[in-house]
């Protein structure tokens, strides 16, 4: 394993704090109905299983780091956006 910059090590810190918006929205936000609660889990591990990737990237290559971090903050942003979508429209509906 090679030595990280400070850089990289603050792209990895900030992983590690950013992985936790997801469960936390789930906590307080998420549905009550199985059926919606097992898709958006499906949602959660999604990103992250990307920002985990991510973080192995950041690991593993220097050159693949910006690369890593810019797709895989992005792609769980993006994940996090589709939750709070998922998640609204249950709660119109009726369904949380």
């Amino acid at each position: 394993m090679r030595e990280l910059t400070l850089l990289e090590t603050g792209y990895l810190a900030g992983g590690l704090i950013l992985c936790l918006i997801m469960p936390l929205l789930m906590t307080f936000r998420g549905p009550h109905h199985p059926a919606a609660r097992k898709r958006s889990m499906k949602i959660v591990w999604t990103g992250q299983l990307l920002l985990a990737v991510a973080g192995l990237a950041v690991l593993w290559s220097a050159q693949l780091t910006p690369y890593a971090v810019t797709i895989g903050f992005g792609s769980y942003v993006a994940c996090t956006i589709a939750l709070l979508r998922w998640t609204s429209r249950g709660r119109a509906s009726g369904e949380a």
